[in-house]
């Protein structure tokens, strides 16, 4: 028993599952999960570790090589990148694309790292594993306070993070700009002189009388109790007014002998500022599984509830809401898959009537909400990519109900009954509409076999385009059927009817050519084929698209060496300037974060590396800002106003690399030979008209004072290298004695005697007190002190120092920069020298086209599996295959008509046109055969197979095409090259299946030499 039979011999059965499974997935949707983009495994981790101790040499040789070598070891290692300064690295370790599971691998990381432990000098801290590297904040919101103190600000940002807490849904919370705050004790010049007092002295006695030791115990009453010391400091006042000892027995207050000044650490950790004022930013992270639009409707209630209660003078502003955004999304996406749905509808019901085209138009959406209740199965979650694949698998799967109501009302219109045309209709079209619809499964899975992570990103399309189908399939040879012999009545003649005789008898004529002349129509096809592929030449490459969301981003890099409180100062002057309405009414808000990049927001985003010297900002715009316009403003603007910084303004982007950013690896054993080729290679760039953000990534060496011990002297005068470490700090940063304790944050109490802008005279003069001898002595007198110039930074990638040239020419994509200075590549390459190599959008795209590429002819092979189980000819199987290169006719001249590029979308649209167009030339070879089988010629059979089939395959073609329109339309740049792609060649492909698959018939099997094989 057949399907179809089934399920008209037991329709109420078959009416109720479906309308249960439709009433699963309506109410599925309310909650079902959301978010902006699909959920990736990030196979990125970060290591860090620091010892303040080492130089830049020593750090590269005693703390990032033992640390590089133990991540070679990993199996699973595919590259480690590493960024070296004084006394810290950065390493970025990715693991191999198809690792089963990341969790254990990053287990193994931490064992490794832990073992390594045992070999770095002593006074390391770390290594430090950082496996949430893929974690995304869903909102971002800053505190301020103008008129209160930091540590005000501070307390409030801590309890808002306790509050948020409470919200359902939410996994951690972070702070962002936290400056670290110390308390400063400066020895009053007078104070050694008059009492005799050492600093050490104060710093013994600051340091005993701040201490937890271990709590005694009693027995009271056969019940044990802890007792408890309190008098720990626990303000300024308590350390002001903390007893000091003189020698002589006598006690003064701290604040008689030293100034106790409570102010900002030093060097500057980090620090926040929106729109010129200081800030602490807090991000919310929501647990994955969970409607992102509810979580963030509840994120604000809970946020709007604390608001209420805050002190005059704090100030509460969301920078970021995921949450809207994917409202935003969702909601166009939305609009865009009604309109869809109504776009079929009535061309359907124009096409075929009321009640057959209300049959495909009802379909349809059951298909879409029984998909629903799969996806939730399947784990996908409601995202742009997953509602896009929703829309042009509308547009698909339109086919399948389309094809059974059409034969359906064709079959009545002859005289059979409801039942048993609906029954004809399932067993005949059944088989050929699953192979059509599998071919069309298999022409977009090869990102499901592949674990680049580019190609994950777009698994979710194939899933849900595999899974719409399929379930087209049921409804159309199940649900269709039922509803169409209860509905569908014999037709009359109409005047649609007369048009449609009238086309039919043109295109009869056209065949008549066209198998009459079969090569000349072939060789005109070829001919147009081959040019279009000649024009392709002028179709720019890209990857991904930039991002239309109404933020943009800026880095901020001053010169190497620049201390972080000199970038705090810039940082918080730029965002003034850019914040003041009157010059940028399109900025909405402009947030700063110094020596670090923030909340990770975005799934692709990728701030600079954490140092003092730089800054990242995310700008808000109004929604009306034309983006791209409004950055190229500030690229002219923003240089004259600031010339002492290095500004990378840029949109953001989708994917991980910016798009047309062209990155240039340079890689080489010897420091000077990488800096003079990046010179060569920046000077070339610079020549190229347009260029912009030319830079390299290692930046200048800075200036280093090095302190160079006399060992015979030092121990003559009893002085250890800890004495003079010490002393050195004590005049520069100070030395921390204890802690005063406020609440959860702890700040350093330093014994200060600071040397700003220390010279090398007054760094010679530098006392030391030997612990030993009890006695000071000058550092000169032991040592001397000399000026070196060192890297600011070193990188490395897979253990070999390399430099990276960055550049971008906004008229350019990143290869055609590339091509611009080709020469001057191959020159730097002929020196024998260093080593040249392409990373960024160009290495992205190369690695992500072979990934997905490498296992099409595999899916074309099952392709071609099912076309020779199905047809048992290879004749038929070579007319199928050989009619899909036409696709690229129409595709080719909508990428050159639309100015779009030939992407990583546009790419993945070719698969799609391969499934789709292959269908029309299965329908046409199976309806030769129910021709032949009727006993008609060869010849009869095809211009029978032509006229039968003409009308089917343009209408669902047709639908396809309008279906898309929608999409098309909503103008999404992720989406725009795909539907352009899929559009162009649907057109040129429709029309070659009438041109091309007839003259190869003909060719074929029209000869007298011509047999089954």
């Amino acid at each position: 028993m057949s399907i179809t039979n089934f399920s008209l011999a037991n329709s109420r059965l078959v009416l109720f599952l479906f309308f249960m499974l439709t009433s699963i997935g309506l109410a599925l949707y309310p909650n079902y999960p959301s978010q902006e983009e699909p959920t990736l495994p990030i196979n990125v981790t970060v290591i860090t570790a620091y010892h303040p101790g080492l130089d830049i040499y020593q750090t590269e040789s005693l703390l990032a090589r033992p640390v590089e070598r133990a991540l070679r070891e990993l199996e699973e290692t595919k590259n480690i990148t590493t960024s070296i300064r004084a006394g810290e690295i950065h390493i970025s370790l990715e693991i191999k694309d198809g690792t089963p599971d990341y969790a254990q691998s990053w287990l193994r990381v931490r064992a490794k790292m832990q073992d390594v432990q045992n070999s770095l000098p002593e006074g390391v801290s770390g290594p430090f594993v950082n496996d949430s590297y893929d974690a995304v904040a869903v909102m971002t919101v800053a505190l301020s306070a103008p008129n209160h103190t930091f540590e005000q600000l501070r307390n409030k940002a801590s309890e808002l993070r306790d509050f948020l807490y409470d919200i359902p849904g939410m996994d951690k919370v972070t702070l962002h700009g936290v400056t670290e705050e110390q308390v400063n004790i400066n020895l009053k010049p007078f104070a050694a002189s008059k009492f005799s007092i050492k600093p050490n002295d104060i710093y013994l006695q600051l340091h005993k009388n701040n201490t937890f030791d271990d709590i005694a115990r009693v027995n009271f009453s056969d019940q044990e109790s802890r007792i408890y010391v309190r008098g720990s400091y626990n303000s300024i006042e308590d350390i002001k007014a903390i007893p000091i000892v003189l020698q002589d027995g006598s006690q003064l207050p701290l604040d008689t002998l030293a100034d106790v000044i409570r102010t900002t650490a030093q060097p500057l950790n980090t620090a926040a500022y929106l729109n010129g004022g200081q800030a602490i930013v807090l991000a919310g992270y929501m647990t994955p599984g969970v409607n992102m639009v509810d979580f963030n409707d509840r994120l604000r209630t809970q946020i709007a509830k604390w608001e209420h209660d805050l002190p005059a003078g704090f100030q509460l502003k969301i920078i970021t809401d995921q949450g809207e955004v994917v409202n935003q999304v969702i909601s166009k996406m939305i609009s865009t898959l009604l309109e869809t749905i109504l776009v079929v509808t009535v061309v359907t019901v124009i096409a075929l009537g009321l009640r057959a085209g209300s049959l495909v138009g009802l379909a349809v959406p059951i298909t879409g909400i029984m998909t629903l209740v799969v996806l939730r199965v399947l784990g996908v979650e409601l995202n742009e990519v997953s509602i896009a694949s929703f829309i042009i698998a509308l547009g698909i799967l339109v086919d399948n109900p389309m094809v059974i109501v059409e034969d359906i009302s064709k079959r009545i219109n002859q005289g059979e009954s409801g039942k048993s045309a609906a029954l004809h209709a399932g067993k005949t079209l059944g088989t050929p509409m699953l192979i059509a619809s599998l071919t069309v499964i298999l022409a977009f899975a090869p990102p499901m076999f592949t674990d680049n992570i580019t190609a994950i990103y777009m698994q979710t399309l194939t899933i849900v385009i595999g899974v719409m189908l399929i379930i087209s399939w049921f409804v159309a040879i199940m649900l269709v059927p039922i509803l169409a012999q209860w509905s569908i009545r014999k037709g009359k003649n109409t005047s649609e009817q007369s048009e449609l005789s009238r086309l039919m008898m043109i295109m009869s004529r056209f065949w008549d050519k066209v198998i009459s002349w079969p090569k000349a129509f072939l060789a005109g096809a070829t001919a147009s084929l081959i040019l279009s592929l000649f024009l392709s030449a002028t179709i720019p490459e890209a990857f991904f698209p930039p991002s239309e969301r109404s933020q943009m981003q800026i880095s901020l890099e001053l010169p190497a060496g620049t201390p972080a409180n000199r970038t705090a100062e810039v940082a918080q002057e730029m965002t003034r300037w850019l914040a003041e309405e009157q010059r940028f009414p399109q900025i909405t808000g402009a947030t700063a974060y110094v020596s670090e990049g923030g909340p990770r927001f975005i799934l692709g985003l990728n701030p600079p590396d954490p140092a003092p010297h730089t800054a990242y900002f995310v700008i808000n715009l109004s929604k009306e800002t034309n983006v791209a316009a409004f950055v190229s403003q500030l690229r002219a603007e923003m240089p004259p106003v600031f010339p002492y910084a290095k500004l990378g303004i840029n949109p953001f982007f989708m994917g991980s690399t910016p798009p047309g950013e062209a990155a240039i690896r340079i890689i080489g054993n010897n420091h000077s030979n990488l800096l003079q080729a990046a010179a060569t290679i920046q000077e070339a760039l610079s020549k190229v008209d347009g260029t912009i953000n030319i830079k390299q990534d290692w930046e200048q060496p800075i200036p280093s004072l090095v302190v160079n011990v006399d060992q015979a002297a030092a121990s003559y005068a009893g002085v250890t290298r800890g004495d003079i470490f010490s002393a050195l700090r004590k005049n520069t940063l100070g030395e921390s004695t204890s802690e005063l304790r406020e609440g959860e944050f702890l700040l350093p109490i330093m014994l200060a005697m600071p040397t700003d802008n220390a010279s090398l005279s007054q760094l010679n003069n530098i006392q030391i007190f030997s612990q030993s001898s009890d006695k000071t002595v000058y550092l000169s007198e032991i040592a001397r002190a000399d000026t070196e110039f060192h890297p600011s930074i070193v990188k490395k990638r897979n253990l070999r120092p390399t430099l990276t040239v960055t550049a971008l020419n906004p008229a350019m994509t990143s290869k055609e920069l590339v091509s611009n200075i080709a020469e001057t590549l191959e020159q730097v390459r002929n020196t024998g020298k260093v080593q040249i190599e392409f990373g960024g959008e160009i290495e992205e795209s190369e690695v992500t086209a072979e990934a997905i590429f490498a296992f099409l002819p595999l899916c074309v092979l099952m392709m071609i599996i099912l076309f020779i189980h199905k047809y048992n000819s290879f004749r038929k199987v070579a007319i199928i295959v050989l009619s899909i290169p036409f696709c690229a006719i129409g595709l080719l001249l909508a990428l050159i008509i639309f100015r779009l590029p030939f992407d990583f979308m546009a790419n993945l649209a070719i698969f799609a046109l391969i499934g789709i167009i292959v269908s029309n030339a299965m329908l046409i070879i199976e309806q030769i055969d129910i021709e032949k089988d009727a006993g008609k010629s060869e010849l009869e059979s095809l211009k029978s197979a032509l006229m039968q089939r003409f009308r089917p395959i343009m209408l669902t073609q047709i639908t396809t095409i309008l279906g898309l329109l929608p999409l098309l339309i909503a103008n999404d740049p992720l989406w725009r090259s795909f539907n352009v792609v899929i559009l162009g060649g649907l057109i040129s492909g429709t029309i070659a299946s009438f041109i091309v698959v007839p003259s190869l018939y003909v060719l074929f099997f029209t000869k007298k030499a011509a047999r089954a094989i």
